[in-house]
């Protein structure tokens, strides 16, 4: 009797934690992602001057472009963890430990490829950075005062607020992806000493 009771508790705690795990996944990335959905999509698509992209530049927005499609997958395989779990739940629904794992592993590889392409993207937003710093003489100083109720915008500016805005979406993906590592890597740690599920 404990003998046939012991694989569906297992499986059931199984279930239970995809589902939690899964839920918590899920609404970490889709909080931590928003941020840089929100934030990219109007820059790239509605950037000044898209005719004189430079080639380090192109380079970050196509890595920016390809960030953005891996968060909106992992985002989704996420919730996937939670339909996941109803099916582990229901005996003649449920997938073998085979495919479990290998929809684990799509996870964890697509959170990793997303995190490789956002420090990508950061690596070239700080190379700029650096470029327009160091073009300032050395000592020198920008002044910007604009006058009393006249907006005055300066264009040699060395560091805009929207860089800064853009790179802190970038760590806000790179968050969300390593939210989805761990909750993969955790699920997978789970699933490997269950000798009972197959």
């Amino acid at each position: 009797m404990h003998t046939s009771h012991s694989p569906s508790t297992n499986v059931h705690r199984i279930a239970s934690e995809f589902r939690i795990l899964g839920w918590i996944g899920f609404w970490l990335q889709l909080v931590l992602g928003s941020i840089p959905l929100f934030i990219a999509i109007p820059t790239l698509l509605f950037r000044s001057n898209p005719g004189r992209v430079g080639t380090q530049n192109s380079i970050g927005v196509f890595f920016a472009y390809a960030c953005l499609l891996v968060l909106i997958f992992t985002i989704y395989w996420c919730f996937r963890y939670t339909r996941l779990s109803k099916k582990l739940d229901d005996p003649e629904l449920r997938p073998s430990r085979k495919e479990v794992t290998r929809g684990l592993w799509i996870g964890i590889l697509a959170n990793i490829s997303g995190m490789i392409f956002a420090v990508i993207v950061l690596l070239t937003q700080v190379g700029l950075l650096l470029n327009r710093v160091l073009s300032i003489p050395q000592g020198a100083a920008t002044i910007y005062t604009p006058l009393p109720g006249a907006a005055i915008a300066t264009s040699n500016l060395p560091i805009t607020p929207l860089q800064i805005i853009s790179m802190q979406a970038v760590s806000c993906a790179i968050a969300a992806e390593l939210v989805g590592v761990i909750v993969a890597l955790w699920l997978l740690y789970r699933l490997i000493p269950q000798p009972a599920y197959e």
